[in-house]
């Protein structure tokens, strides 16, 4: 009776003593799975005032603005083209001439004579009835039928001068379009010319800037064909209508006379759209959410702490930050992924982040 007491003493003794030591056990797992995560590795950036300008960026060409693509109403072969592409010309000058003119000419000096010849007789019938040997009306008559004669000679004189296709104005040959020996149909094209004191740069915006620019405006521009320099152009000109294809509008701006240009040289343009003196800008990645809700972690005290924001335009990775900060505020700018509000973080390197001057 004794040994069966001693042996379920002992058995109660050792099953609490199991119990002890299993229980702090689990006691130090629990405890081991409610340790605090290591601080994230952030890189901060503080907050200052700074010029902040909002640019749009687009392509441009080098235009003539006064050309002239020569063609006539005359049929026949090309002869005595006189002209090269890159000729500088003057007004008047003959450019070419196209055969078969010699009807022309005839016609020309028929309709001459016959105007000498309706003169004359308009003078004789005005003596005539200035004597009252005739009726008045045949003074019409004649009247009539001397400005037809002249109109006949104008004809006559117009249709030997399409035969000869001379320069409007002085300017430079920018392509010929037919050689000697060519036959050409009427209104052919033949030569065009352009004005070279007309070049302006030509460039189009987008439609939702399409009234950011006004004639008046200055633009930053570099040319391909002229590395290393920046030229600062006035803008002359602003399209009056978009371009209802491409949904764009068009501008024009003066060229500079201390460099040369010539058409379908290409620009780069930048414009200024909108500039604060003072902004607070950080990079874009810093700033978290979308639409109305976005926010920023600030560096205080070693924690992440969850900004609100209001954004502006972006500007070469940037953003103008409208409210929410205040200059010398510790924004997170990199390893924002990995931290929450009220997180404790590390600056990458390794010392706390509560110790570490601010960079």
């Amino acid at each position: 009776m004794n040994h069966t007491i001693r042996f379920r003493f002992a058995s109660v003794a050792s099953a609490l003593v199991m119990a002890a030591l299993f229980g702090g056990c689990g006691k130090d797992a629990a405890s081991a799975g409610q340790s605090t995560p290591p601080a994230a590795a952030v890189t901060v950036e503080s907050v200052a005032a700074a010029p902040f300008r909002e640019l749009l960026a687009v392509t441009g060409t080098v235009e003539p603005t006064t050309v002239a693509g020569l063609a006539s109403q005359a049929e026949g072969p090309v002869l005595g083209c006189r002209v090269r592409e890159g000729d500088l010309v003057t007004a008047g000058q003959e450019l070419l001439r196209i055969g078969r003119q010699l009807s022309a000419e005839a016609a020309q000096s028929s309709a001459r004579e016959e105007l000498r010849r309706q003169d004359q007789e308009f003078r004789r019938t005005e003596a005539l009835v200035a004597e009252k040997a005739v009726a008045a009306d045949l003074l019409d008559t004649a009247r009539a039928a001397l400005e037809r004669a002249r109109a006949a000679l104008a004809q006559a004189e117009q249709s030997a001068g399409d035969y000869s296709i001379r320069a409007p104005w002085a300017g430079v040959v920018s392509r010929v379009r037919v050689a000697d020996g060519n036959y050409v149909a009427p209104r052919t094209p033949l030569v065009d010319i352009y004005d070279p004191t007309s070049l302006v740069l030509r460039f189009a915006v987008p439609e939702d800037h399409a009234f950011a620019l006004t004639a008046g405006g200055r633009i930053q521009t570099t040319f391909d064909a002229l590395p290393g320099r920046t030229f600062t152009l006035d803008i002359v000109r602003a399209y009056p209508e978009l371009d209802r294809r491409l949904r764009t509008r068009s501008f024009e701006a003066a060229l500079p006379a201390e460099a040369s240009f010539a058409p379908g040289m290409f620009a780069r343009v930048r414009a200024v759209l909108h500039e604060v003196p003072a902004a607070l800008t950080v990079p874009v990645d810093a700033v978290l959410g979308d639409g109305a809700t976005r926010f920023v972690f600030l560096l205080v005290k070693g924690e992440a702490l969850r900004r609100p924001v209001e954004t502006g335009f972006e500007q070469d990775g940037r953003v103008w930050v409208r409210s929410g900060l205040q200059a010398g505020d510790r924004v997170i700018v990199g390893g924002v992924e990995r931290v929450k509000d009220g997180a404790a973080v590390r600056l990458e390197g390794g010392m706390p982040a509560a110790d570490k001057a601010t960079p």
